[in-house]
């Protein structure tokens, strides 16, 4: 029996690990439960990570564990190497996971190993007023530390860009709280010229966006599969994740070749990956929109019900030193998507399913996974948002082909009353 430290686990984590193909053989102990909700003003100004991480590698040293994992996007996607490192275990080295993740310095890498595909740009200090951008307007704007597109923008002249910056105090204070932990691993890993709460500004791009996910093992990488990213018409939030992608079969090699080589070049290892790429039909370009040195959580079922493997059996024998393996098309669905729910206006919620009224959606469509967002008596503005909607559920789902997969949507969210006001 393997025992596995996992870190930060969030409500995908738990779900796919108490699957017995998953669990077998392996023991869980779950710890930094608390990181999932926001710190409290003190505790966020007290927290240290390094310390946190000793703290974890003290607690656990005779425990005999076989690996640690971390799939959160932050922290527990750098915690966990941190503490895997100390504790002389399988694990990406902290430092490449630190710099891809900062859009900023990952760019610079792809800059120098697949310029190709990377697109101008430029770093933005949101607090000066000084800012001469390099590049053109328009522009595309985001945290160099960001996540779920919260802040990401298109800015069409200086009057959007300084409102796109615009932040009120307490939401200085917030962000300089939350990316404390980061803005500590940063001073340690890289020059710091370009801190934590910094924006990128990048050369717009269109076309089919899509996520390339893939592992790689002792510098040898394998993708295992591409999803289709489809947007709400006229918008820029995600309306569904498709998988497989239906982009022509050429394409999706093309992005093969560019993320076997941009993770080939980037020097992680042991872990993980996905990559947001971008391809537009007009010139058949593809550019790589960033890089994320982890898992994608979200679209582990989404390849078990297609390939017959989820991902989650991948990151824990990468974690343990297991020799990881892939197969392709060997599950139940040939169609799988992950939806998203969303609303285009705030607004405060009134209700949501109730346990028995998604059990029974779930009895009806078999493998159904819906996952509620929000809570009666919140406005969804209260939640993480992206710039312009308002996510309140997601429903994973697979079928025989993608016409039933979206009949069978449509009645599944038939069966999910959520009310606003």
């Amino acid at each position: 029996m393997k025992r596995v430290l996992i870190i930060a686990p969030g409500v995908w984590d738990k779900q796919a690990l108490a699957l017995p193909h998953v669990a077998t053989g392996h023991q869980f102990t779950f710890i930094g439960e608390e990181f999932q909700e926001r710190p409290s003003l003190l505790e966020a100004l007290r927290f240290d990570v390094f310390g946190y991480v000793r703290r974890v590698v003290d607690q656990f040293r005779s425990a005999k564990l076989a690996g640690v994992v971390g799939t959160g996007d932050y922290p527990a996607c750098m915690l966990a190497p941190l503490v895997a490192q100390e504790l002389g275990l399988h694990a990406p080295r902290a430092q490449d996971v630190v710099v891809l993740s900062h859009k900023f310095y990952s760019r610079q890498i792809q800059q120098s190993v697949v310029p190709h595909a990377t697109p101008a740009f430029a770093a933005i200090n949101p607090f000066s007023a000084r800012y001469s951008p390099s590049l053109s307007y328009p522009f595309f704007v985001k945290p160099v530390k960001g996540t779920m597109s919260i802040r990401a923008q298109m800015v069409h002249g200086p009057a959007a860009l300084a409102a796109a910056l615009r932040f009120s105090l307490r939401e200085r204070l917030e962000g300089y709280l939350l990316l404390r932990p980061y803005a500590q691993l940063l001073r340690k890993y890289t020059d710091g010229k370009v801190p934590a709460h910094w924006f990128i500004a990048e050369a717009p791009l269109t076309g089919n966006q899509v996520t390339v996910d893939g592992f790689v093992q002792n510098g040898r990488v394998v993708v295992t599969g591409i999803v289709d990213s489809v947007m709400y018409p006229g918008t820029m939030s995600f309306q569904r994740f498709e998988y497989p992608s239906s982009l022509p079969l050429k394409v999706q090699e093309g992005m093969v070749d560019i993320a076997t080589t941009l993770i080939s070049g980037s020097g992680l290892d042991h872990t993980c990956f996905n990559i947001e790429m971008f391809h537009d039909a007009v010139t058949d370009r593809v550019h790589v929109i960033e890089v994320n040195p982890r898992m994608s959580y979200q679209f582990a079922d989404l390849y078990e019900r297609v390939d017959g493997m989820n991902t989650y059996e991948v990151q824990l024998a990468l974690a343990t030193g297991t020799p990881a393996r892939w197969v392709r098309r060997q599950g139940r669905d040939r169609a799988a998507a992950s939806f998203v729910l969303r609303r285009f206006q705030d607004a405060l919620v009134v209700a949501v399913p109730t346990e028995a009224q998604i059990a029974r959606v779930c009895r009806e469509h078999p493998g159904t996974v819906v996952k509620t967002l929000c809570h009666v008596g919140e406005r969804l503005s209260q939640l993480d948002q992206d710039v312009g909607s308002f996510r309140y559920g997601i429903i994973n789902m697979g079928a025989a082909n993608p016409a039933q997969l979206h009949d069978a949507y449509a009645l599944v969210k038939q069966g999910l009353p959520f009310e606003f006001r």
